[in-house]
């Protein structure tokens, strides 16, 4: 298990790395990006809940009985979050755009990972769900920089901080929980490295509002 927090801890730093970079904290949000960060994660985050459930049915998971329960309630808790972001667009006069080509990625590779090996996708969402604990006062540093930035366009993002509902903690607890043999938890490791490389080509997107090849 030491490796898998190890893992999501150096995906951590290499995201806060890639924040301080792009200097938003210093100069704050443009709006063209921050309506990019909506967009993408309106895509991302739109029938989430189908991953969960399907996870928690396969086979390989359902006799992990404690595992399969959270992973549906988990789905069911992260259901509403794209409507969020969605409305957040809205009060930017924005609307939520094509999906993005990354996302596109990210849903097809793990879509079939699903059904091969579904803990890869459980190590993706190590990912998602940790990451923003990483820069929580950037992010906060840049909403007090970005004039625009107010309590009716930012409920995603400051939910998505995780400083109230740490749904980072929740999913590690639970792969800590599910007793994975080495395998397995090579499948979460080899998630979290996928996930990283796909979220960063994401995030790429989103600041510069070009793919990075």
């Amino acid at each position: 298990m030491k490796k898998i927090t190890d893992a999501v801890k150096a995906t951590q730093d290499e995201f806060r790395e890639v924040i301080l970079a792009s200097e938003i904290a210093a100069k704050g949000l443009e709006k063209d990006q921050y309506i990019r960060y909506l967009q993408m994660q309106y895509h991302l985050v739109r029938d989430v809940q189908k991953n969960f459930f399907e996870i928690a049915a396969h086979p390989d998971i359902f006799l992990k009985r404690k595992f399969s329960k959270f992973l549906v309630g988990f789905g069911i808790d992260e259901a509403p979050h794209y409507k969020m972001a969605e409305k957040d667009l809205s009060h930017l006069d924005a609307g939520v755009g094509e999906i993005p080509f990354d996302v596109e990625l990210w849903w097809t590779y793990f879509s079939k990972a699903i059904k091969e090996k579904p803990l890869q996708r459980i190590g993706g969402t190590c990912v998602l769900e940790n990451i923003g604990t990483a820069v929580g006062d950037l992010i906060d540093t840049a909403i007090s920089k970005s004039p625009y930035l107010n309590q009716k366009n930012t409920t995603f993002l400051i939910l998505h901080k995780h400083e109230v509902v740490n749904h980072g903690d929740e999913i590690i607890e639970a792969v800590t929980e599910a007793n994975l043999n080495v395998a397995e938890e090579q499948d979460v490791l080899q998630g979290i490295e996928h996930a990283k490389t796909l979220f960063f080509r994401m995030f790429h997107w989103v600041l510069t509002g070009k793919e990075l090849y």
